[in-house]
C-alpha cells in the first residue's frame, strides 16, 4: 500500500470513530425527552409549563373525582409525572401543584 493511501485511510478510521460517541449521545439525548414531560427540571409554582400542556385536550376532566378545587374558566389541572398542577391557560404558569397520589 502507498504511503498516501495508507495515511488517508487511517484518517478516515480515526474520524469516523471520533463521531460514534457523538451520535449515541443524541439518541440518549432525545429518548430522556421523550419519558419526561418536565425534562427533569423541578417543577414549581410559577414556573411556565411546557406549552403541549396548555391545550384543552391536555386538561384533567375528572378533577372533582381526584378531589381538585375547581379551576377557574381561565385555568385547568394537568398531569405531568406524579404531579397534578393548576395552570393559567393562557401563560401557562403553575398556580399550585398537589401529588398525584390521590
Amino acid at each position: 500500500m502507498r504511503k498516501p493511501t495508507l495515511i488517508a485511510s487511517l484518517v478516515l478510521i480515526a474520524g469516523l470513530g471520533a463521531f460514534g460517541p457523538v451520535a449515541q449521545a443524541v439518541e440518549k439525548t432525545g429518548d430522556a425527552l421523550e419519558h419526561s414531560p418536565s425534562n427533569g427540571r423541578r417543577l414549581v409554582e410559577n414556573d411556565r409549563v411546557p406549552a403541549d400542556y396548555q391545550r384543552a385536550d391536555r386538561a384533567v376532566k375528572d378533577w372533582k373525582q381526584k378531589k381538585l378545587e375547581q379551576p377557574t374558566s381561565e385555568q385547568q389541572w394537568v398531569q405531568i409525572d406524579d404531579k397534578y398542577l393548576l395552570i393559567e391557560t393562557v401563560s401557562g404558569a403553575i398556580v399550585k401543584i398537589v401529588p398525584a397520589t390521590r
